[in-house]
């Protein structure tokens, strides 16, 4: 079937006759439009919800990131982030629905004016299995720590123009004209931070490029084209941007999470090995400290002990 009419009706329906399990995929998700279609959802129904959160799109109110709050409250819910997901799917048991609209007033029609929409409706089968399975491959499970840091982030960054849009239920892409690189031939899931300087890395995003050396240039501009920032922020809000965008790195966000606990070098060196692609596991992992102890110091602390450097996420 296949709708461009009353699309947030059919997802409320389909979500209060859902007994099992419920999946909301969007780039973008307003809290009072997710918020409307699980009113009438059990509490024993399970509910994975996967977003992005990218710190501009936050700032300017294209998503809300306090939607993490009504997720973990159900008990029986979780949200995955992904850096760079585009999808809109939706499933309640096996009834899916696929297509154009992200979970907002405008987008599904619970206000005027609302955009024009379209999406399908399907049997849940192999091939949405497989997406799902792909999702939860790629996915970085949020968590509150996470979230608390987000919340940091975006007092430092502007709201932009893009925000009175937003407040009218636009869901355009505020970051898409304006952002830098976004040509990276490595994936997300795979990068590592390359720039073993990173307090070097705003120069380069400023233009400043003489200021580097050749190495420190070639790999800063490695590591702007998978961070993709908008233009024309600060050397502050430049530095809450990145901090923000690496909470959804997979690997980072494993690391920070085995270092709840102190850790010396070697053993998140070790972890690094297994859980990523490494030429040198050492000199990545130094790197990534470096990345993490300068743009998040509030969450990410090292001291020397015993002849070794003992590290700990704040998480």
């Amino acid at each position: 079937m296949l709708l461009w009419e009353g699309i947030g009706e059919c997802l409320e329906a389909l979500a209060g006759s859902a007994k099992t399990e419920i999946v909301v995929v969007a780039p973008f998700i307003k809290r009072g439009a997710l918020q409307r279609i699980l009113a009438d959802v059990s509490p024993d129904v399970a509910l994975l919800c996967a977003t992005r959160w990218r710190v501009d799109e936050l700032a300017c109110g294209v998503s809300d990131l306090d939607v993490y709050v009504d997720v973990a409250e159900r008990g029986n819910a979780h949200m995955l982030l992904l850096k760079d997901l585009h999808a809109k799917y939706f499933r309640f048991d096996g009834d899916v629905v696929v297509g154009s609209c992200n979970v907002s007033g405008a987008a599904l029609a619970f206000k005027d004016p609302a955009n024009l929409e379209l999406a399908a409706i399907l049997q849940m089968g192999e091939r949405t299995s497989d997406f799902e399975a792909q999702l939860i491959a790629d996915g970085v499970p949020a968590t509150r720590g996470m979230y608390e840091a987000m919340k940091h982030v975006l007092g430092i960054m502007p709201a932009t123009s893009a925000s009175m849009a937003a407040s009218e239920g636009a869901d355009a892409d505020p970051s898409a004209p304006a952002s830098l690189g976004g040509n990276a031939t490595i994936g997300w899931a795979q990068w590592l931070p390359t720039c073993r300087a990173p307090d070097a890395l705003y120069d380069a995003y400023a233009g400043r490029l003489d200021w580097l050396t050749l190495a420190t240039r070639d790999s800063a501009q490695q590591d702007l084209q998978q961070l993709a920032p908008p233009s024309g922020l600060t050397r502050a809000q430049f530095e809450a941007f990145v901090a923000g965008t690496i909470l959804s790195s997979r690997v980072i966000a494993r690391l920070a999470e085995f270092s709840t606990t102190p850790r010396r070098f070697g053993e998140v060196r070790d972890l690094l090995r297994v859980i990523a692609p490494t030429a040198s596991a050492t000199n990545d992992w130094q790197t990534i400290m470096r990345w993490l102890l300068h743009f998040a110091p509030n969450r990410f602390v090292v001291h020397d002990a015993n002849y070794s450097e003992i590290f700990t996420a704040k998480w």
